[in-house]
C-alpha cells in the first residue's frame, strides 16, 4: 500500500544518486497491481456484481471483459466505472492512475463536470445529459 505522496517519491528522485536504491527502496509505493484485480476488490467494497457495474456504467457486455482482464478500457470506461461504482474523486483518481491513465483536471472542462458528478454520485447517464448540455463529448 501506497504510504508516500507523489511529491515526496519526485524529491527523492531528484536527490537520489542511485535509481537502483530508490527503487529498492520504494518499491512498494509502485503500482503493480493490474487493473481488473483492482476493480474486482473494489466489487466486494462496493458490494456491487459486475452484473450491477454493466448495467449503472451503460457499457454492458464489454465491462464483462474488462473485469476478466480480456479488455483494456479507455478513460471514458474507467470514469463510467468510477460512477457506476459511487467512487469519490479521489478513489476515481486511484483508478485512473492504476489504470495508467491521465488524473482528473479541474482545470479541464469536461474533467470538471465529471469531478462534479462524481462528488454528487450521479449516475453516467445524468453525467452524460450535462456533458451534452455543454457541447462535449459523453462518456
Amino acid at each position: 500500500m501506497m504510504k508516500k505522496k507523489t511529491e515526496e517519491l519526485m524529491n527523492e528522485i531528484i536527490a537520489s544518486k542511485d535509481i537502483s536504491r530508490y527503487i529498492g527502496d520504494n518499491t512498494e509505493e509502485f503500482i503493480d497491481t493490474p487493473l481488473h484485480v483492482y476493480l474486482k476488490g473494489l466489487l466486494s467494497d462496493a458490494r456491487l456484481t459486475v452484473s450491477q457495474v454493466a448495467e449503472l456504467s451503460c457499457k454492458g457486455e464489454y465491462i464483462y471483459q474488462v473485469f476478466r482482464g480480456i479488455k483494456n478500457p479507455g478513460r471514458d470506461v474507467v470514469l463510467s466505472i468510477a460512477l457506476a461504482m459511487g467512487l469519490n474523486p479521489d478513489e476515481a483518481s486511484r483508478l485512473l492512475r492504476i489504470a495508467r491513465m491521465p488524473l482528473l483536471d479541474a482545470r479541464n472542462r469536461r474533467d470538471s463536470i465529471i469531478i462534479f458528478a462524481l462528488n454528487r454520485k450521479l449516475t453516467v447517464p445524468d453525467t452524460n445529459d450535462i456533458l451534452y448540455e455543454f457541447d462535449l463529448s459523453c462518456l
